[in-house]
Order: C-alpha cells, then sequence, then structure tokens
C-alpha cells in the first residue's frame, strides 16, 4: 500500500523557500536564461514528490530558458500552470485531478516538460493525492478592527464579507466594522503566492458586498450596500480604487435603496445589479449607465447572484433572507425554484425543493457549472449540481467553530463569501472567525 509523506506546508514557508531557492541561482540565471533549441532539455529532479491539487512545485534541470511562456508542463498529460523559470529551474503548479485514483485515493502521475519540439519525462513519478481539504490563508479570530497587513502570518482583519479573484491570484476581500455600520469598513488584497496582504480602501464609508470580477481578470468591481454608489479597481492603475455612481440610462429611472451583489453577464456585456425591492437592473461597466430589466424578482430579501458560464443567459440567485436559490433567464425572462424551500430555513442535503439552506449567500460556479454557496447560518459550504443535487462540501451543518482540516473535522463560524481562482481552489470568507480559508476540493 502505498503512503504519502506529510506535503503540508503554509503559504509563507513556501513564499520564504521559493524566494530564497530563486534568490540563490541568480548566477545561474544569467548562465541560462535562454532556451537553446539544439542542445537537449536536461531533467534531474522536482519536489515535493507528491501532493494535491494546488501543490507549488519546483522542478530541476538545465536549458529551460527563462521565458515561462515557451515552457510547458504536464502532469498526468494534464497541463501545470508555469509560473516561472530562470533557467534551471522552474517553479510551477500542480493541476486538479490529473487522472483517476487507485483504492487509496493516490495517483501515481508521470510529470513531463515540453519546450518547443523537445518533450521529456521525470524518470521519478508525482503521487498526486485526492483530496478536499480546508486551511487558513491569513486572518485570527478576536482581532481588532484594525487591519493589520504584511505577511500573511501578521495579517489580521475585522470580520470578512464578500470575495473576488483575479487572474494572479490575489484576493479581494470587503471587510465589516463591528462597531459602526457606516464607518472604517475596508478592503484589503491578499495573494497566498506572494506571501503578502496590503490595505487598498481603508474606508469605504458604507459596507461593501459581493464583488465583481470581469473577464479579463484585471478589474473588479464592489457595490456599496446603499444607493448607487460602487468601487472599481484595476489591475492597470495599481489597483488604486476609484469611487463611481451609477447613473440612469436616457428616459430611465433608477431608484435602488440596497444592493448586494454584481454579476457580469457575457450575453450582452452589460453587469447586472438587483434592489432589495425586487427590481433587476443593468449597467454598461465603462459608463455606469443604467437601465431597468424587471420589476418580477422576489422583493424584501438580500441577494447574491452569478451567471451560469455554460448558459450565459441564466442568472442564479441566493435569496439570502428567504433561504432558497432561484434562476432568471435575461432571455426568456422566467424566474423559478432552483433549490431549497422559499420563506423555510434548515438544514437538508437532496434535490432541489427537498433540500433547505440557512441564509445563504455569496454564490460562485466552476467550470463544469456546480454551485458553491457560503450557507452562512448552517456553517457549511453547500455545493448545488446543475441538475439540483445540493450536497455538503464542508463544514458540520449547525456547528460554529474553527478547524482546519477535511470534511471531517473542519469547522466555520458563519462564511459569507466564496471565490474561485482558475485553479479551482475555493477561497471563503469566514465572517466570525475573521480569516479567509483556502479549500482545495476534488
Amino acid at each position: 500500500m502505498k503512503k504519502l509523506r506529510s506535503y503540508r506546508l503554509t503559504s509563507s514557508l513556501w513564499a520564504v523557500l521559493l524566494i530564497l531557492v530563486f534568490a540563490s541561482c541568480k548566477d545561474d540565471k544569467e548562465k541560462s536564461a535562454t532556451h537553446d533549441p539544439n542542445k537537449p532539455i536536461v531533467l534531474t529532479n522536482f519536489y515535493p514528490t507528491n501532493g494535491g491539487v494546488a501543490t507549488k512545485l519546483i522542478l530541476n534541470g538545465d536549458n529551460f530558458g527563462s521565458d515561462a511562456k515557451n515552457i510547458k508542463v504536464f502532469i498526468n498529460d494534464r497541463p501545470a500552470a508555469v509560473i516561472s523559470s530562470i533557467g534551471n529551474k522552474i517553479y510551477a503548479i500542480c493541476p486538479r485531478k490529473p487522472g483517476e485514483g487507485d483504492e487509496n485515493q493516490i495517483i501515481d502521475c508521470k510529470v513531463k516538460v515540453k519546450i518547443g519540439d523537445q518533450e521529456v519525462e521525470y524518470p521519478e513519478h508525482f503521487l498526486y493525492q485526492i483530496q478536499t481539504v480546508v486551511t487558513t490563508v491569513c486572518g485570527v479570530k478576536d482581532a481588532p478592527d484594525d487591519v493589520v497587513t504584511g505577511n500573511l502570518a501578521q495579517t489580521t482583519m475585522p470580520p470578512v464579507t464578500y470575495l473576488a479573484v483575479d487572474n494572479d491570484n490575489n484576493i479581494f476581500a470587503c471587510l465589516r466594522n463591528r462597531d459602526s455600520y457606516y464607518n472604517n469598513n475596508k478592503v484589503i488584497l491578499v495573494n497566498e503566492d506572494e506571501d503578502a496582504s496590503r490595505l487598498l480602501i481603508p474606508d469605504t464609508g458604507a459596507p461593501l458586498n459581493q464583488p465583481c470580477m470581469l473577464d479579463d481578470g484585471k478589474t473588479v468591481y464592489i457595490p456599496s450596500d446603499g444607493g448607487l454608489d460602487y468601487w472599481t479597481m484595476s489591475s492597470e492603475n495599481m489597483w488604486s480604487p476609484i469611487k463611481q455612481a451609477l447613473k440612469p440610462a436616457t428616459g430611465e429611472q433608477v431608484n435602488i435603496e440596497y444592493k448586494h451583489s454584481f454579476a457580469m453577464c457575457t450575453v450582452d456585456d452589460y453587469m447586472y445589479t438587483r434592489a432589495k425591492d425586487g427590481t433587476l437592473y443593468k449597467f454598461d461597466p465603462k459608463t455606469g449607465l443604467t437601465m431597468q430589466v424587471t420589476t418580477g424578482l422576489m422583493a424584501g430579501s438580500d441577494s447574491y447572484m452569478a451567471f451560469s458560464q455554460k448558459n450565459p443567459s441564466k442568472l442564479y440567485l441566493a435569496y439570502t433572507n428567504s433561504h432558497c436559490i432561484y434562476t432568471y433567464d435575461v432571455l426568456t425572462k422566467k424566474h423559478e425554484l432552483f433549490a431549497g424551500i422559499t420563506n423555510n430555513s434548515g438544514y437538508l442535503d437532496g434535490v432541489g425543493s427537498y433540500a433547505m439552506f440557512n441564509e445563504p449567500r455569496q454564490l460562485i460556479l466552476d467550470e463544469d457549472d456546480n454551485l458553491y454557496i457560503a450557507d452562512t447560518n448552517n456553517h457549511v459550504i453547500r455545493k448545488v449540481t446543475p441538475q439540483g443535487q445540493v450536497s455538503t462540501v464542508i463544514g458540520q451543518a449547525g456547528v460554529a467553530g474553527y478547524q482546519d482540516g477535511d470534511p471531517d473535522v473542519a469547522l466555520f463560524n458563519k462564511p459569507y463569501g466564496v471565490c474561485i481562482n482558475k485553479e479551482g481552489i475555493i477561497y471563503i470568507g469566514d465572517h466570525e472567525n475573521q480569516c479567509i480559508r483556502r479549500l482545495a476540493i476534488e
């Protein structure tokens, strides 16, 4: 029977290791910065030799060159993300589930490097452990509301609400002040790969709600809780915050008391938001010009939204105070129950209206159109398939607490936010625990 050595390292330790490894090889980088296609690629070893989804890998050898765009790394023929190279070392990230596991949920993986027409395989294999495990990225329960930034080990923050993540794995977290609802609310940026955090907005006034990242992965839009205000930030201006306001398009009236989320629709390239009175609006992200879509949605509840990836006209809405998930099609105008029982809170896995939620909040979709939802008052993360099958991914229903680990032991305390990066890693805004958690899920 195969057994894996312990491979888990904290993000901080990995960041330090990578900095030391790559900094110590400055001379090597200068000697072998360019790949020579007339010479063979040389592979020596890689580490760690076991791990799971998003494990950070260092591959040793020679004649890699330093242009990461020209290098392909495959784990059992599935492409790994190549982050950087210094000629004799490649830094890559393991993809998600590259094959089927054995009886111990271990996948025996070949590791290949391809540059141009050359493809070479390491003699040693990578042992991939299929896993579902939650760890803490940063944050400490009962820390004061004043944010502390720096490396992730020292980062503390007030309660975390809603999240977004860009193509460079920058996590944007909205933070909620406990003492004054309309003062000292903040936005922080956290990056695991760089082992760093920084404060982006020190005081947003009214609290901010569910952000929306544009498809380019470079610009984030964050709705203010009340009125027409929202914030934008872009990598093109180093994430400098800009406060803006929705404006009525010609002939339109826009009356929004509360708005809880933004969602981008690729069908018409408009961003959508729903007012608490049940009116659905859409606006042009470039101009902020806003028009009414329908008044037919559920009124009175907070709501959090996301568009389907496979059916881009379909909008999913989590009605928090009504404890259910609905869909709305922007083409057919059909609004219908998808999962949960309207106005009935509880906890039950099942299909469609045979399942129950207790204040579901932010939701996201993976590449297969599975929904992942922060089920706040059940203290768990739920999954809903496109067929409406609801299951519990991690957390103990009805048990509030703090514990990292697998589904048998992991605990949350009122999770509010979820986001998913391009590697399939889910980040969770664990509100009462004042931290950002990381969920690697198969």
